[in-house]
């Protein structure tokens, strides 16, 4: 069996042409990563791209954008000088904070990202997974090289600390596709505890009738996995719009066609499903 990647959960076009993409010149973060006495200088940009449609509040009789102003609850405007930050305890009961106490507690940035443990990427449940920084390497192509090339072949992810802004991540240094990534990990209480959800417990075990029919279903419908087949509809739609009034032309709204009822009965909804995957 060939050993697994990282990339190799990934379906990749095929056919098409190589394309580089361009850095943006100002990195998120830059420092570098430490191996016991060897070091890696690196630069981190977002390995991902949000894409969203935004919008500004206007006022519709003259077209100008709004603006807020900072009220308090007695009716007088605050400027920011004058703004503190409360913990609620209970009712309007509040400790107050300063910005310079808020700050005190901020992580300090050590450009470094120290790497003396390490795991097996596959062993960490994906659930955990925050959010990925492409690690470009910065006058450095020997040792990155190194690095690269030893989390590819063995599989293993390092852990360490990297700060960005005010907030101290967990992550793990991996191998993805040609590259060294930054993976930020959530921190273990950011994750709900399933075993607590009383609605997880005692549920009915099904039917040896229902399981037959349930696991047909989803053997029927079981492809390869392709992102590119799903598309953000409501950003389509809203460039559509966009199009239309550059263009002088009615925006066109769709109805929203109520669903089929349900049927009466489950084992009546799986064989009416797998009747309708022959």
């Amino acid at each position: 069996m060939p050993k697994l990647k990282p990339s190799d959960a990934i379906n990749e076009s095929k056919g098409e042409e190589d394309s580089t993409e361009t850095i943006p010149s100002h990195p998120t973060w830059s420092g570098s990563i430490s191996i016991g006495l060897v070091n890696i200088p690196i630069r981190a940009e977002p390995l991902t791209i949000e894409k969203k449609v935004s919008f500004r509040m206007l006022h519709e009789k003259c077209k100008t954008p709004i603006s807020y102003k900072i009220f308090c609850q007695e009716g007088d405007e605050v400027p920011k000088s004058e703004i503190a930050y409360g913990y609620r305890l209970r009712g309007h009961d509040y400790l107050v904070f300063n910005k310079k106490e808020i700050n005190s507690a901020k992580p300090i940035s050590t450009k470094l990202i120290e790497l003396d443990k390490f795991v097996n990427f596959f062993e960490v449940d994906p659930i955990y997974f925050e959010r990925t920084w492409l690690l470009i390497p910065d006058n450095s192509d020997r040792p990155y090289a190194l690095l690269r090339k030893a989390l590819e072949e063995t599989n293993l992810a390092g852990i360490g600390r990297m700060t960005i802004s005010t907030k101290e991540h967990v992550v793990l240094i991996h191998y993805y596709r040609g590259a060294v990534v930054a993976t930020a990990l959530r921190y273990p209480d950011e994750v709900r505890d399933l075993f607590r959800m009383p609605e997880l417990k005692d549920l009915p075990e099904p039917s040896n009738d229902e399981l037959a029919l349930m696991t047909k279903i989803v053997d029927k419908q079981t492809v390869d996995m392709n992102l590119s087949m799903f598309h953000d509809s409501y950003r389509e739609k809203i460039e559509a719009m966009i199009g239309s009034k550059l263009k002088g032309e009615p925006v066109q709204i769709e109805e929203k066609k109520p669903k089929k009822p349900a049927a009466k009965s489950m084992m009546e909804e799986l064989r009416k499903t797998a009747e309708s995957l022959k």
